[in-house]
């Protein structure tokens, strides 16, 4: 996938949209699959296994700077995972899958808003390169033309 920034707001704006809408759609495909199986497997299976996949994305989410980046999401992940665990202990399956299918999905949201947010402080930090190198080329450009003049003059001075 070839991924195109342009150097305005409304296209960063445009691109991290499209970055989060494309998470989300990821996110109601794993929900979709997840679902599925639930007719395919017991409920304690489902379970631990959510519980798993959520822990392995808050993970993922924590990989993604997400503690400094998106705190909050990843916090209400970890104290739903936290919480899932608890209800499992305590033998309520079905509280236990709703709670870990939450903690993964906050998970999943907290390491996009990461990675959003490093790309829009990459792209930033691109942006004022080219602002830098853009002064540059016009200061060498002033010089040459101020080159080319005193040529000119130098040219047009008539010889003693």
């Amino acid at each position: 996938m070839l991924i195109s920034v342009s150097c305005d707001p409304k296209s960063l704006f445009v691109f991290r949209s499209n970055l989060m809408k494309q998470m989300l759609m990821m996110t109601v495909f794993s929900l979709i699959v997840t679902l599925t199986g639930l007719g395919c497997a017991s409920t304690t299976q489902l379970t631990s296994e959510i519980i798993y996949d959520a822990n392995v994305q808050v993970e993922a989410a924590k990989a993604a700077n997400a503690q400094n980046l998106a705190p909050q999401e990843l916090a209400d992940a970890e104290q739903m995972l936290a919480r899932s665990e608890e209800v499992l202990d305590a033998g309520r399956e079905k509280e236990a899958y709703r709670l870990g299918m939450r903690a993964h999905l906050k998970a999943k949201v907290a390491e996009a808003v990461a990675v959003a947010n490093q790309m829009e402080a990459e792209s930033s930090s691109s942006e004022r390169a080219l602002e830098l190198k853009l002064q540059a080329a016009q200061a060498a450009h002033r010089d040459l033309q101020a080159a080319e003049e005193a040529l000119k003059q130098l040219q047009s001075t008539p010889e003693e």
